[in-house]
């Protein structure tokens, strides 16, 4: 099984093992909540960090870049953000608080493949409703409630969502 991330109007995708996309995104949840400042970009990283394959199950947990929350705004600015998120995991940020030591060389390709996705992107492509189906999903049912104030994980740093920490659930 694999996940696939894609930007559909691009037609371009690439593919993670299971095991890949937990620390593709684990990652990205460790210097994402170090560097996220604002509520967006912390709103960012949490719909990241959901995709979790302990609650989506295994070879369910790819998306659509265009379907991510993003504020068709603020667009440009949010690409940025993630563009300095992909960075600072390039750069291990964060990297030492794990029980593991993620291969280097397989994470560089997939935040490569990640960020170039993320960079073609469009304004005019963007799910213009993903941010609102995405944050309203808690009033459907509260089981997807996110925590209220962006709590971290106390040993990994990381934004808990609603199914705590990533890092803690792939122990």
């Amino acid at each position: 099984m694999g996940n696939y991330i894609f930007n559909r109007s691009n037609n371009l995708d690439f593919k993670m093992s299971n095991g890949g996309l937990t620390v593709f995104l684990t990652v990205l949840g460790l210097s994402g909540t170090l560097l996220a400042n604002t509520k967006k970009e912390k709103e960012l990283i949490l719909w990241l960090m959901e995709h979790d394959i302990e609650v989506r199950g295994l070879g369910n947990g790819g998306f659509d870049v265009e379907d991510m929350p993003w504020d068709e705004t603020n667009f440009e600015m949010e690409k940025e953000f993630l563009m300095k998120v992909v960075m600072g995991a390039k750069s291990r940020v964060g990297w030492d608080s794990l029980d593991y030591a993620p291969n280097e060389e397989l994470v560089r390709a997939n935040l490569d493949n990640f960020i170039e996705l993320v960079r073609i992107l469009e304004p005019e492509n963007i799910n213009k409703n993903a941010y609102d189906e995405w944050i309203n999903e808690e009033n459907v049912d509260p089981r997807f409630k996110n925590p209220k104030g962006y709590p971290k994980c106390e040993k990994h740093g990381i934004f808990l969502y609603w199914n705590g920490c990533i890092a803690c659930n792939d122990i």
